[in-house]
């Protein structure tokens, strides 16, 4: 019989958790270590899943503050990745929308997200809000089969709102499936004019510090100086990475505008890395951003019923790939 065994563990931030395990995996177990030792009333402690079980595994959390346990089904908890073949979602429908700089969708299926998500990525599609349809934004603040919220802040509202008839997919569940080949080209949602200019995309961007990096601006999005310029990324975004700093000043800029819909044809406003620069030292520190980031292993849901656990929550797993054997 052959088996393969990996085991590891990591902290929780809240968020799902990705863990790539070169073997594949076709069962897993996590113990949460911290939830286990506090015995906070209905957190979930222990979680088993193996292939034919689907997205949900089986919890046991504690049904009181007490060293007493349960079980439970905690349901679209585990999904098994492979980024190389990763299925774009089903296409659902949005009721309507909102006429923000960061959009909120109502929606009767939010899909593969899941509560608080910060990581997954839609594409909107039959929107009155013409000119959003077609591209991909990092969604956050997900609440399950009622409303997500686009992320990352575009430079003007978008105008009209969401009709009853617009659509969403998710096109993949983080950044990391997202970006699987570089260099990633990302669409720009707002630059600000300052000495060094403040770039935000409206999918997270994945960039580091040292990277060249060149833009291309419309016409219509006003601040056509920065059009065909060449700059180096001075600093990241803590956290979600959905800003970064160019070594271009781009003060005496006129003001970049997100286009209102109507605009035909659309031409979106881009950058793309053309490279690194040896100036900076932390260029040589991550070449991981540079290649092909495909992978394969298992997405966890974070949260206090959900593997991934929550902020701060020591989290450890044992994951195996074994021979199956069918008695049905």
């Amino acid at each position: 019989m052959n088996n393969i065994i990996q085991q590891g563990s990591f902290t929780a931030d809240g968020n799902a958790k990705t863990l790539k395990i070169r073997s594949d995996v076709d069962w897993i177990q996590i113990v949460n270590e911290t939830q286990h030792a506090a015995a906070n009333n209905g957190y979930g402690v222990e979680y088993y899943w193996q292939r034919g079980m689907g997205t949900s595994s089986v919890m046991k959390y504690r049904p009181a503050g007490d060293q007493t346990l349960a079980s439970n089904v905690s349901a679209n908890s585990i999904m098994l990745i492979d980024s190389s073949n990763f299925a774009v979602g089903t296409r659902y429908a949005v009721t309507a929308g909102s006429n923000a700089t960061r959009p909120v969708y109502t929606t009767a299926n939010t899909g593969t997200m899941i509560t608080g998500d910060t990581d997954s990525i839609v594409r909107l599609d039959n929107t009155d809000q013409t000119n959003l349809n077609g591209l991909d934004f990092t969604v956050d603040a997900v609440t399950t089969d009622t409303t997500f919220r686009l992320a990352n802040t575009i430079a003007t509202a978008p105008g009209v709102v969401a009709g009853a008839s617009g659509y969403f997919k998710v096109i993949a569940p983080n950044l990391e499936i997202y970006r699987m080949f570089t260099p990633s080209n990302r669409i720009i949602g707002n630059v600000t004019a300052a000495a060094s200019a403040v770039v935000t995309t409206l999918v997270d961007h994945g960039y580091a510090v040292g990277q060249r990096v060149k833009f291309h601006v419309p016409a219509t999005y006003g601040m056509t100086q920065l059009d065909g310029l060449t700059g180096n990324i001075t600093a990241v975004a803590a956290g979600p990475p959905n800003t970064f700093t160019v070594d271009i000043d781009s003060t005496a800029f006129t003001a970049f505008n997100f286009p209102l819909p109507g605009i035909v044809p659309f031409r979106y406003a881009n950058v793309v890395p053309v490279g690194d620069n040896p100036g900076y030292a932390s260029h040589i520190t991550c070449p991981g951003l540079f290649y092909n980031q495909g992978f394969i292993g298992v997405i966890l849901a974070g949260g206090t019923t959900d593997p991934g656990g929550n902020a701060g929550d020591k989290i450890y797993w044992l994951a195996g790939k074994s021979e199956m054997i069918t008695t049905e």
